[in-house]
């Protein structure tokens, strides 16, 4: 059965090992080691890393919004939140001064940077603020259909290709499509002037979602200290266009079945809209994380490092015992 159908509230009882974010760290390990043993991890892997790819390139704002790790905190946050309020229930509304007490000590999530973001979100159509019915003085944040629908298809291109392997049917919204035929998520490509997320239906795709997050919801913590654990990785997804750049070493690795790969500084830049001097400074703490090496000026020639094959191994297994569970 999934986890996520298992925890239904602060009662619900939790499933094993690493899935239940707690335990020892050689318990976490040997299920880790299990799952990575498993038929397909490597494939599924592989096409996970894939579709991250083909849906975060070239569009800069989602892969700003989606993959840096204060906002991903923040909107992760936001959804549960919302998806757990309760019209009566005063002391649950999603408001700004309630998600910033969530996320209170946060080092990804200052007060000032939630309250930016939440501008930003409002701006491009992502939530929306009214006044609540009940109290007119009570500014209210709403999620709408967008940012459900974006959130589902992150969730989807990161754990639909693992179903399979963690025996789960279901992650979020946009499974049932990729399901039947793959109709979610058509063969990679790359056009930076049609970004991939022009080509989805947002408010189709988070039909349903708001229900994933509220099973979610208690295990939240459990999510976010499961990232921090993996502290080389998140401390390049900490910056804009860091995680996509992991992502885009690993993809030219799996598609070529070479270590030695080509990453310019003008191609980093074109695919995650950062500078090129930001790109640059990406591709050198990657290089100081282990994760590759440097051969050649200008990050025209680059070798991915066994370090950035294990760690992203370890961070897609880490991920999927969590969300994905395993049927028992």
């Amino acid at each position: 059965m999934n986890i996520l159908v298992q925890q239904t509230g602060d009662g619900a009882r939790d499933a094993p090992g690493l899935a239940a974010a707690g335990g020892s760290a050689s318990a976490r390990l040997a299920e880790r080691h299990a799952f990575l043993s498993r038929p397909g991890f490597a494939d599924a892997r592989r096409l996970a890393t894939a579709k991250l790819v083909e849906l975060f390139s070239g569009d800069y704002l989602m892969n700003r919004l989606m993959l840096e790790e204060g906002r991903y905190t923040t909107i992760q946050t936001l959804l549960s939140l919302a998806a757990c309020q309760q019209a009566e229930e005063r002391q649950t509304w999603l408001t700004l001064g309630r998600l910033q007490a969530r996320l209170a000590g946060s080092e990804f999530a200052s007060r000032n940077r939630i309250e930016a973001l939440v501008a930003i979100l409002e701006r491009y159509g992502f939530v929306e603020r009214r006044k609540a019915e009940d109290d007119l003085r009570v500014t209210l944040i709403t999620p709408t259909a967008k940012l459900w629908g974006a959130d589902a298809l992150h969730v989807e291109a990161f754990t639909g290709a693992f179903r399979p392997v963690s025996g789960a049917k279901r992650a979020g919204a946009a499974a049932t499509a990729a399901a039947e035929g793959g109709a979610a998520f058509p063969e990679p490509s790359f056009d930076p002037q049609a970004p991939a997320w022009t080509n989805r239906d947002l408010a189709a795709a988070g039909s349903g979602h708001r229900s994933w997050h509220r099973l979610l919801s208690p295990r939240l913590d459990g999510l976010f200290a499961l990232r921090a654990r993996h502290a080389a990785f998140q401390d390049l997804a900490s910056r804009d266009g860091g995680y996509l750049v992991l992502l885009l070493a690993l993809e030219q690795a799996d598609r070529t079945g070479s270590a030695r790969l080509s990453l310019p500084y003008e191609t980093v830049s074109s695919h995650t809209g950062v500078s090129r001097t930001h790109a640059r400074q990406l591709v050198e703490q990657a290089e100081a994380n282990g994760f590759l090496k440097l051969l050649s000026k200008g990050g025209r020639e680059v070798e991915a490092t066994e370090t950035l094959q294990q760690a992203a191994d370890a961070w897609f297994a880490d991920h999927m015992i969590f969300l994905l569970g395993r049927d028992d």
